[in-house]
């Protein structure tokens, strides 16, 4: 899955001047906890919410109004913004996303098309394709174990297997269990007899080790 067909385009940006304090303001408007920082074009960073809450918060807590003041009037998006972040080319996949932000402990990133902020990706981005990916909540999910090598025959023989049941197949994919190594197969179909595509799958010799009825 390439992130160009994935990320939020056109996305809201400040400049790094704006003061600390306009900026809550958009904040509050486009409801996203971080905002990229463009001037003239480029990429110059990302503002979380968070980080400018935090400066506001503190300036509360302070009670000086000389603090309050500067917070107002002299605190800008550059004094609080992470600069030179981690970004995302549009031709990179949601997998490189997703093992990037496990890397770097990130879960936004600024897209870039050459050196054009083009479009952003969070981790809610992510989340909204993996529920696509899943399919309908209503749908029969198998998991099966794949065993070390977990190849393509098996996943030929799991689709013929609900095709010739009369089902229909939505999703197919690997997981590999971070902890043990075992790899799994997840099957997401939808059948008007679900022990059937079952009884199918376990004469090919293939083990269910978990089964979530349609519900």
């Amino acid at each position: 899955m390439i992130i160009r067909n994935w990320m939020r385009k056109d996305p809201v940006t400040i400049h790094s001047d704006m003061l600390a304090s306009e900026a809550l303001g958009v904040f509050e408007s486009c409801g996203q906890p971080f905002i990229p920082v463009v001037d003239d074009g480029r990429l110059r960073g990302i503002l979380a919410r968070r980080d400018l809450r935090e400066a506001a918060s503190c300036v509360t807590a302070a009670e000086s109004i000389h603090e309050l003041n500067y917070f107002n009037t002299r605190l800008k998006v550059k004094d609080l913004m992470v600069r030179k972040p981690e970004t995302l080319s549009v031709n990179d996949t949601v997998e490189t996303a997703l093992a990037k932000g496990r890397k770097f402990g990130r879960s936004f990133f600024p897209i870039l098309d050459g050196d054009q902020l083009t479009g952003t990706v969070s981790y809610l981005d992510i989340f909204d394709s993996l529920y696509q990916i899943l399919g309908e909540e209503d749908l029969a999910s198998l998991s099966l174990e794949c065993g070390q090598q977990g190849g393509e025959r098996m996943a030929a023989e799991v689709v013929r297997a609900v095709d010739e049941t009369g089902g229909t197949l939505y999703s197919l994919f690997r997981l590999k269990d971070p902890e043990t190594g075992v790899r799994r197969l997840i099957v997401r179909f939808r059948s008007a007899d679900p022990e059937a595509v079952v009884a199918a799958i376990r004469e090919k010799g293939y083990q269910i080790i978990e089964r979530v009825a349609t519900q």
